[in-house]
């Protein structure tokens, strides 16, 4: 990913929390896209069409799919991170 689209990344879950009703109904990762398509919200089709110099359509449909990939992927390293943290135990414990 590219700095400039890190940037707009970062703008856009900026601009997610700030005008989020209730913040219970999103996360600080969500951008703004992908919970208007989340939450089938009528300015899904608004957005989409702002973008419509992109090569795919489907905006907020994309930026959705690309939150779920991002989290999932943190969640992995995290669980490998964690399983490597752990100790190691050499032998049963049989304290019974």
């Amino acid at each position: 990913m590219t700095r400039v689209a890190m940037v707009g990344s970062a703008l856009s879950q900026l601009g997610n929390v700030i005008t989020a009703f209730d913040l219970k109904e999103t996360g600080p990762n969500e951008s703004f896209s992908a919970r208007m398509h989340r939450q089938k919200r009528s300015r899904e089709k608004l957005i989409n069409a702002l973008f419509f110099w992109q090569r795919n359509p489907g905006h907020c449909e994309r930026s959705f799919l690309a939150d779920v990939f991002d989290a999932k992927a943190l969640l992995e390293e995290a669980k490998t991170e964690a399983l490597f943290a752990a100790p190691h135990q050499t032998e049963p414990n049989n304290e019974d």
